[in-house]
């Protein structure tokens, strides 16, 4: 009986490993730009026409977050219910708007594989989880970003 132990522990390890990493191991992630050789939401702006835009939300003039992936590299940025942008005009008004969200300012963050290979940029309230999943190699997905909480002001709540 002790060999048998002996071997169904070591098993049983190496499965819940598999399962752990395996599950774990299918989505990307976001850090927070910093430093001097970063890209800002300005040079975005400004560069609008060297990336892939998506938007989420309800509209150009609710948005929750917008998405930049560059279109030399190769890679692909898709959103589960994101919507392109081809034009600068809603570019800057979607960034108008995530601006506007005084109590829940949004964030310039790099979008980044499993493997901290880098995809592009994301700008969003820091208040909401955002789920990236790797589809392949060349492929990251970012799921449905709820609006940021509403702003009832000073007073908060209903009147």
């Amino acid at each position: 009986m002790k060999p048998l132990k002996r071997l169904l522990l070591p098993a049983f390890i190496f499965i819940i490993t598999g399962l752990v990493s395996g599950c774990l191991g299918n989505y990307g992630k976001i850090r927070m730009v910093s430093g001097d050789h970063n890209a800002t939401i300005q040079d975005l702006k400004e560069n609008w026409e060297n990336y892939d835009i998506l938007y989420a939300g309800l509209s150009t003039n609710s948005p929750s977050a917008i998405m930049f992936g560059p279109r030399s590299d190769g890679k692909r940025l898709i959103g589960r219910n994101w919507m392109p942008v081809t034009d600068r005009s809603v570019v800057d008004e979607i960034i108008e708007w995530l601006n506007s969200y005084v109590n829940f300012p949004p964030v310039l963050y790099k979008i980044l594989s499993r493997d901290n290979v880098f995809f592009g940029y994301i700008y969003a309230s820091p208040t909401e989880q955002i789920v990236i999943k790797q589809i392949d190699l060349e492929t990251l997905e970012l799921d449905d970003i709820p609006l940021p909480p509403i702003d009832y002001g000073p007073g908060g709540g209903w009147m």
